[in-house]
């Protein structure tokens, strides 16, 4: 499921981390007088964004002397940045007044951190020629809890969100949902699959290739009667045999009606969250679960009455 953000670079997020944070002091020179020097906001944030257009524009594949031009634009871009940041580091000693003061003094120093963080991101890859480690990375200011997703598709080869696994039955309804922050599908397998068992007796579990790992084989092959967890490469004379019965290949093309089920899911408000922050996210997930199955059932029920209703006409 994606988050609502735009595509990420770090010059644009530090153009938003700027561009918040000055937001944010929008009101000080009228509610605030006695703090000087921000009567110029204005002009401070059209100076950020005039850099920010600059070091995009330069970083265009077909720009002449890219290289050059895009590192002369990002040095200027960072002592834009250093210059508005260590500004707004004096707003985290004031005396707050008012309660209502509080928030924005808190998101003005969340900001202001971000602005940070990412200037030296863009220091580090476009000036110093470094490779960023991706558990330095954050791809959403806004969104913090959004990750980069490797889909590795022709159509969409990455995404901004965060990954769901779905549990559906042998007539198509979502028996159980999990949002999967910072995880990975051999990590969730085995607490969602007992989850499930504790609640319903199943006879054959149909489990996609890229869950499979040896202690997750191993746990589930005695849990259910049949276990349909294809291999990840080359199998051995005895998987073979094993994945190439008759009842084996039947339960795994039934698993293919799960990617059905992701595209319906999809439709039914799983397909970007309009939320804000981990819960609205969960929120999403939960509330458009339930509309799939019940637009799911409604099928079941016409498929039920058809013939009838085709005997009448």
């Amino acid at each position: 499921m994606e988050s609502n953000v735009h595509f990420l670079t770090d010059y644009s997020l530090l153009w938003d981390s700027l561009r918040k944070s000055l937001d944010l002091t929008e009101d000080l020179p009228e509610k605030r007088p006695d703090i000087p020097g921000w009567r110029k906001i204005s002009g401070r944030t059209k100076e950020a964004k005039n850099h920010y257009h600059l070091v995009r524009r330069s970083s265009h594949r077909g720009e002449k002397n890219r290289e050059k031009k895009l590192k002369a634009a990002v040095r200027e871009y960072v002592k834009t940045a250093n210059r508005i940041s260590k500004k707004l580091h004096e707003l985290k000693n004031i005396h707050v007044t008012d309660i209502r003061e509080t928030m924005p003094v808190e998101s003005i120093g969340y900001f202001t951190k971000m602005a940070d963080k990412h200037t030296d991101l863009m220091k580090r890859r476009i000036l110093k020629r470094e490779d960023i480690p991706h558990e330095e990375k954050i791809f959403s200011v806004f969104e913090p809890c959004t990750e980069w997703i490797s889909r590795g598709k022709a159509n969409r080869t990455v995404e901004s969100g965060i990954k769901i696994c779905i549990a559906t039955d042998h007539h198509g309804f979502i028996l159980k949902h999990q949002v999967m922050q910072k995880q990975q599908d051999a990590g969730v397998l085995i607490p969602l699959t007992e989850a499930l068992l504790q609640r319903y007796k199943i006879r054959s579990l149909s489990i996609d290739k890229g869950f499979r790992s040896r202690d997750n084989y191993n746990t589930l092959k005695e849990k259910a009667d049949i276990l349909v967890m294809p291999k990840k490469g080359k199998s051995t004379q005895k998987e073979y045999e094993r994945e190439h019965t008759e009842e084996f290949i039947t339960l795994r093309k039934c698993h293919s009606a799960a990617e059905s089920d992701i595209n319906a899911l999809e439709h039914h408000g799983a397909g970007r969250c309009h939320d804000r922050g981990i819960k609205g996210f969960q929120r999403y997930v939960a509330l458009s679960v339930p509309a799939y199955n019940l637009h799911r059932m409604g099928n079941c029920l016409l498929e039920q009455y058809r013939p009838a209703l085709k005997k009448a006409a």
